[in-house]
C-alpha cells in the first residue's frame, strides 16, 4: 500500500481548505484592530553612580499604537504606556540615547508603529560636595523692646551636593526667610534651605538654627 496516497489524494481541495484557514486565521487575528497616537512620559533609568542628568532633556515621546481596540480603549483612559531611555552607557559630558520600540513599556499585544523622538540627547557631570557655612535670613521685626543677640547653625558646617558645573556657581548657603515678626523670646528651628533653584541636595540631617532674642536694656 503507497502511504503517499492519502497525502496526494484531492489534494486541489486541500490546498484550497488550507488558503481558506490561513485566510480566516489571518481575519479572526487582525479584526478589531486599530491604532492610537499618544504622548507618553519619558523616564531615565540606570543613571550612572557618582553622576547627575544635568540641563534640558525630551520629558515625553509621541507614540502610535496598533493593538486590539479594547485594549487602545484601556490605554487611552490608563496611560499604561511610557518610554523608559536607559543611561547605564552613559558618561560624562554629551550623549545621545538612542530608543527603540522596545524601550516603550506597554500591555502585551499591543505593537509600536511610531515613535518621535527616536534619539535623546543628555549630559552628564560628575557629583561632587562642598562645604558650606548656612547663613539664617531673618525677616520681620521683634516684638518693641527685644532685639537679636545671636544666630547660631548646628551643625556649623553644611555639605551639599551637586553636579560639578552648578557647585561651581554656588558661593553661598543661605535658609529661607525665617520669620521672626513681633517675637519675644529666642527661637529653635528647623530651617528651610534656598536651593537657588539649583539641583542640589544637602546631606546632613537635623539641621537647625538657633536664635537668641533678649529683652533691650532700659
Amino acid at each position: 500500500m503507497d502511504l503517499r496516497r492519502p497525502l496526494f489524494d484531492n489534494w486541489g481541495i486541500k490546498l484550497l481548505s488550507l488558503c481558506l484557514s490561513l485566510t480566516l486565521w489571518f481575519y479572526v487575528t487582525s479584526k478589531g484592530k486599530t491604532e492610537l497616537t499618544l504622548t507618553i512620559p519619558l523616564e531615565l533609568r540606570n543613571v550612572p553612580r557618582n553622576m547627575a542628568v544635568v540641563g534640558d532633556v525630551a520629558g515625553s515621546l509621541e507614540v502610535r499604537l496598533q493593538g486590539q481596540e479594547r485594549l487602545l480603549r484601556d490605554i487611552s483612559i490608563g496611560k499604561k504606556v511610557a518610554g523608559i531611555a536607559d543611561l547605564s552607557m552613559t558618561k560624562v559630558g554629551e550623549n545621545a540615547v538612542r530608543i527603540s520600540p522596545d524601550d516603550i513599556r506597554r500591555p502585551a499585544g499591543v505593537t509600536v508603529t511610531y515613535l518621535s523622538p527616536s534619539e535623546i540627547k543628555v549630559k552628564l557631570d560628575p557629583l561632587v560636595r562642598r562645604t558650606y557655612r548656612l547663613r539664617p535670613v531673618l525677616h520681620g521685626a521683634l516684638a518693641g523692646g527685644y532685639r537679636v543677640v545671636k544666630t547660631s547653625v548646628t551643625p556649623s558646617r553644611i555639605t551639599v551636593e551637586g553636579p560639578a558645573g552648578v557647585m561651581k556657581m554656588m558661593e553661598v548657603l543661605r535658609t529661607m526667610p525665617i520669620d521672626i515678626q513681633d517675637a519675644r523670646e529666642s527661637l529653635t528651628l528647623e530651617p528651610r534651605i534656598d536651593y537657588q533653584g539649583k539641583q542640589v541636595k544637602i546631606v546632613e540631617k537635623n539641621i537647625s538654627v538657633r536664635i537668641i532674642v533678649e529683652r533691650t536694656q532700659r
